[in-house]
């Protein structure tokens, strides 16, 4: 037997699951403490830790051939800290040809997850020391450095395991278009293993639908190659431990590797449960401890036992995307002509069209059902193009369309005819990939031999310029790019629809100007082109508009109420900016709704609109400017369904058009581009 140090948290002490405390991470040292082997520093007052904890022996180089495991109804019995099995193995293998990251690990959990509870510390060194029996952990710990201390995008306070398959629990800001956070966390870090910690009990979920849950949280992650760890937990909410059991049983149904946290905790007073609170929940001071450092000996033991089976390969693949040109008329549907209105619908103020494209999320990937126009003085919806057609800009006038189709990028007049071809070259990976600058020309992100470039061509075709080449990777253009100032967002791309933005940047065709906008996301210049609309880069000023010059110079802040700017859009004039901020737990990060305003950027005086609960919400001003319409995704019965509110400015009064658009699929479907024009 060995002796198992007690650590002690560097944490604000966690209060409830359910309240937000300790969220912040970890806070200036104030208090210090030293056990056997470990030394930490502290922010609170404590308990002095028990001197020991008995623990099987862990062998730092574990063989890559598990034990014969007893049977999952003997899984109390089970170690403490698994070794790597067959099937992870076999994960690891093929997740090595998938773009991973040989040095993440993710968290998938609740407030037990979270960086100031669960290995935070193992990203500061002066803050703990694992002393000369532990040192072999110390390789783990710099393998996986940078990710200890960190709240990935699967871990928040009351996670469970419905929760992170929910996009409704996504970061809007973080995630893509129907990304559930699980989803957008292995999108992001691309972990080659993820521990999975869940969770809280409540009444009336049985076993049964807990298994469901935890299989297709374990069939993403496999699919995405990384390797899941199962834990157990401490306590027994639901009375009969039938979530350890089932627990156990996926870890032997799918052959993977399973942390026994509750065997752990086993020899700690009350089992590790804090007596204090007594709710049968929360674990005490000393099973924080245990639960960080035999978290930290599980990962050790199966990253060893994955490199020992599978050594790491020297070579690395770098992804080239390829897209195939369309044929265009075979898409397009017929000719718009005006709709009688629908039966029963109320009449309403405004008038025009609402041209927009939808993607549609099927497992990790998304394809396009087409490009549909809304008439709004009939209130009906039609298809312009059919599947695999993109929208990607309208013309400053409202004639022309550019949409694109596989690498294609097509100019066609505004009801779908007379399509022209500018290039077969259409980098289409982002989500608008061509914009139509205000003086009329078209700039657009072409690839060819694996990289990008930004080329300008006229209207009928012509290439009048390709921008001054640099060691970035253009993914995307932004709408409202002029002949002087040309936004852009750097990142990279793994499928048509999937990409990672890095950083904007603004480029002007000269050449005199090619930098990045290090303060600012999402630019949007004003069509005057005097002021710049963006959100702040920052991370932690989540609801604040920027505005600035056209290059982004001398950027002014003005703070929305709320949690999370998700939208913006400058009126016709460019005198006031529609916005629209997400109301986001900070604790949970669920969005509950949506706050809309309209901001005056010469007084910064605000306006607010009647809320909405439309997803992945985008706000388009009529071309009058009297009115605005918010058009988004919203669950459905069986799926998902589009709609819209329109409001009239002046009176304020709201019209719900959602009947109008009857589009619904049983994936997530999201409007990605969208403009409102008046009648031909």
């Amino acid at each position: 037997m060995r002796k198992l140090p007690s650590l002690i948290l560097l944490i604000v002490f966690l209060t409830a699951c359910t309240a937000p405390a300790a969220q912040s991470g970890i806070d200036t040292p104030t208090h210090t403490a030293t056990v056997p082997g470990v030394s930490l520093t502290d922010t609170i007052p404590i308990a002095p830790p028990p001197e020991t904890i008995q623990a099987p022996t862990l062998v730092p180089n574990p063989t890559t051939i598990p034990e014969t495991r007893l049977p999952p109804e003997r899984w109390q019995e089970w170690p403490i800290v698994p070794v790597v099995t067959q099937r992870a193995i076999e994960i690891y293998r093929s997740g090595q040809s998938m773009g991973l990251d040989g040095r993440a690990f993710s968290k998938v959990g609740d407030c037990q997850s979270v960086k100031a509870a669960f290995m935070g510390y193992f990203d500061i060194p002066e803050r703990y020391s694992l002393g000369n029996d532990y040192a072999y952990l110390q390789e783990t710990v710099n393998n996986f450095a940078g990710h200890f201390n960190t709240d990935g995008q699967a871990v928040r306070g009351g996670f469970n395991a419905a929760a992170v398959l929910s996009p409704l629990w996504a970061d809007p800001k973080a995630c893509l278009a129907g990304e559930n956070p699980l989803e957008c966390e292995l999108r992001i870090s691309k972990p080659v293993i993820v521990i999975v910690s869940l969770e809280v009990w409540w009444e009336g979920r049985t076993p049964e639908q807990y298994a469901t849950l935890m299989r297709r949280i374990l069939d993403t992650i496999i699919a995405h190659g990384a390797v899941p760890i199962l834990a157990t937990k401490a306590d027994n909410v639901e009375g009969n431990n039938s979530l350890n059991l089932t627990t156990a049983k996926l870890a032997t149904e799918y052959d993977l590797p399973l942390w026994n946290f509750w065997a752990a905790v086993q020899p700690l007073p009350a089992h590790g449960m804090d007596t204090k609170r007594n709710d049968g929940f929360h674990i005490s001071t000393d099973a924080w401890s245990t639960r960080s450092f035999t978290g930290l000996e599980a990962l050790d033991s199966i990253w060893r036992g994955l490199l020992k089976a599978v050594p790491a390969s020297s070579a690395t693949e770098s992804l080239v995307l390829t897209a195939t040109p369309g044929t265009l008329a075979t898409s397009i549907q017929t000719p718009y002509t005006s709709a009688v209105p629908k039966a029963g619908t109320t009449p309403i103020s405004g008038a025009g069209l609402i041209v927009f494209g939808v993607s549609e999320r099927q497992g990790h990937s998304y394809t396009y059902p087409g490009v549909y126009l809304l008439d709004l003085s009939s209130q009906r919806t039609r298809q312009l193009f059919g599947k695999g057609v993109r929208l990607q800009s309208v013309s400053p006038d409202g004639k022309y369309l550019l949409v694109s189709e596989g690498s294609a990028l097509y100019r066609t007049d505004l009801d779908g005819t007379h399509p022209l071809t500018l290039t077969d070259a259409l980098f289409a990976f982002g989500n608008t990939d061509a914009v139509w600058l205000t003086d009329g020309q078209i700039a657009a992100v072409v690839g060819q031999a694996g990289k990008t470039g930004i080329s300008v061509f006229s209207v009928d075709g012509k290439l009048v310029i390709e921008l001054p080449a640099s060691a970035t990777h253009p993914i995307e253009l932004y709408p409202g790019s002029n002949s002087s100032h040309i936004y852009w967002e750097n990142g990279t791309c793994n499928a048509v629809g999937v990409c990672q933005r890095d950083q904007s940047w603004v480029t002007s065709p000269d050449g005199k100007l090619n930098q990045a906008l290090n303060s600012l996301s999402g630019p949007q210049l004003a069509p005057d082109g005097n002021l710049l609309a963006s959100a702040d880069a920052s991370p932690t000023t989540l609801h604040t508009v920027i505005f600035a010059g056209g290059g982004g110079y001398s950027p002014h802040p003005s703070t929305l109420p709320g949690n999370l700017l998700v939208d913006y859009a400058w009126s016709p004039d460019g005198n006031e900016l529609a916005a629209i901020v997400a109301m986001r737990s900070d604790y949970s990060g669920k969005v509950s709704g949506y706050r809309n305003f309209e901001l005056n950027p010469k007084t910064l005086d605000v306006r607010e609109y009647t809320s909405s609960s439309w997803m992945n919400p985008r706000v388009l001003w009529s071309p009058d400017g009297s009115e605005l319409f918010w058009i988004g995704t919203t669950p459905a019965t069986g799926g998902y369904k589009l709609g819209g509110n329109l409001v009239t400015r002046a009176s304020r009064q709201v019209t719900d058009l959602g009947a109008a658009f009857n589009l619904t699929s049983p994936d997530y479907l999201a409007v990605t581009n969208a403009a409102w024009l008046a009648l031909p």
